[in-house]
């Protein structure tokens, strides 16, 4: 496996433009990325410290991840085309004294579709059947301190069962509770509790969520289908 930062860049960009076969080989043996025989990586730029992908695990052609610590997608996880996702390394310095985890978790059949972009500078996670939907949001995990003229961050977590729709943007610290929708074009500032439908900027609750509704009880086995 390859060592040198340097070379481990041109190495992932190198794969982008490699047929399957020679791609995944990059992947696991040059990069040393953990795949599972069924996960599939299309032509992405993937320059990560870490990454691992479960059982028919996914990341779609035109996507850039790149500087994240450790990236991890779970059993049929599934990012789609043209989603950029960016971090800075902790040994960067860009964030002196904070403590933050570079990170992009995704959970059992979680799904990010397109045209997203996600600011991994902290823990991003979408837990099981989690979903940031449609396109043109925006994750952003650093904003900068006015008070302390410094940046700072916070994690941000889409939780179990919930969709986040398109062109809404999750500030440093949003948590979506679980069995929850944000409605499209919200901005999530802090923590939203209870199992709602959020919406508005500052989105704020609007109605409960049914709970019947199949979104909410998909089953956890077999190949996910349209969600």
């Amino acid at each position: 496996m390859i060592r040198s930062r340097r070379f481990r860049t041109l190495s992932a960009l190198l794969a982008v433009f490699l047929p399957g076969r020679l791609r995944r080989w990059v992947h696991t043996r040059l990069l040393g990325y953990r795949l599972d025989p069924t996960a599939t990586i299309g032509h992405a730029f993937i320059d990560v410290d870490a990454l691992e992908m479960g059982h028919g695990a996914r990341i779609g052609h035109l996507v850039i991840l790149r500087g994240c610590e450790e990236v991890r997608l779970g059993d049929w996880a599934i990012i789609q085309m043209l989603v950029w996702i960016n971090s800075v390394r902790a040994d960067k310095g860009y964030f002196r004294d904070v403590e933050r985890r570079p990170a992009l978790i995704l959970g059992h059949k979680s799904l990010i579709t397109m045209l997203h972009f996600i600011d991994a500078c902290d823990l991003v996670e979408l837990e099981d059947f989690a979903s940031l939907a449609g396109f043109g949001s925006l994750i952003q995990t650093h904003a900068v301190d006015l008070k302390n003229l410094k940046q700072d961050c916070a994690p941000v977590r889409i939780s179990e069962s919930s969709l986040v729709a398109s062109r809404s943007t999750l500030l440093p610290g949003a948590i979506v509770p679980s069995c929850s929708i944000v409605a499209a074009g919200s901005v999530v500032n802090g923590k939203m509790v209870g199992h709602h439908l959020f919406g508005g900027v500052p989105a704020k609750p609007l109605r409960e969520t049914d709970l019947t509704w199949g979104y909410f009880n998909r089953p956890r086995e077999g190949r996910p289908g349209a969600w």
